[in-house]
């Protein structure tokens, strides 16, 4: 099984690809949404989201066939602010201290804030991150997610 740190590290390099990387391109999953497919060495990780605003989705590790991490989230842009070329640069930054997901605990650029907060482990844990300009709530989303598969029934 995976240990906790390449797991993690392993989460960090996909949600980096997808977030930064101009050329990874998320596809129609045939079912009103759309899913980013990227594979690492024996690793397979999807990210499949719904909607507009607000939106939601979930995103998988596979271990050679086995799902091994998931995570869902759901979040919402407040009164049409634009805010994902902010949220981008933000992401791009990765989690620090003892983030386990998507970016900083904090990040500034002019008027605009970024703040994440999470409580537990890349095992399990539950996160919100927020936006703010000019100190006013603009974008909030909620991650809960963790390991799956340790033992079966």
């Amino acid at each position: 099984m995976i240990d906790a740190q390449r797991l993690r590290s392993l989460l960090l390099q996909f949600n980096l690809k997808g977030y930064t990387d101009p050329n990874t391109k998320y596809e129609s999953n045939g079912k009103n949404g759309n899913v980013l497919k990227l594979q690492i060495d024996n690793y397979t990780y999807e990210d499949e989201f719904y909607g507009g605003e607000p939106y939601s989705g979930n995103e998988t590790i596979w271990e050679d066939g086995k799902d091994i991490f998931r995570c869902v989230y759901w979040g919402k842009v407040i009164g049409g602010a634009d805010i994902y070329a902010f949220l981008k640069s933000a992401l791009s930054k990765g989690p620090d201290g003892d983030l386990v997901h998507r970016g900083p605990m904090e990040y500034v650029e002019g008027n605009m804030k970024y703040t994440n907060e999470c409580e537990g482990t890349i095992e399990e844990f539950r996160q919100i991150e927020r936006i703010y300009i000019d100190n006013r709530e603009v974008y909030v989303a909620y991650f809960n997610g963790g390991r799956v598969n340790i033992a079966k029934d």
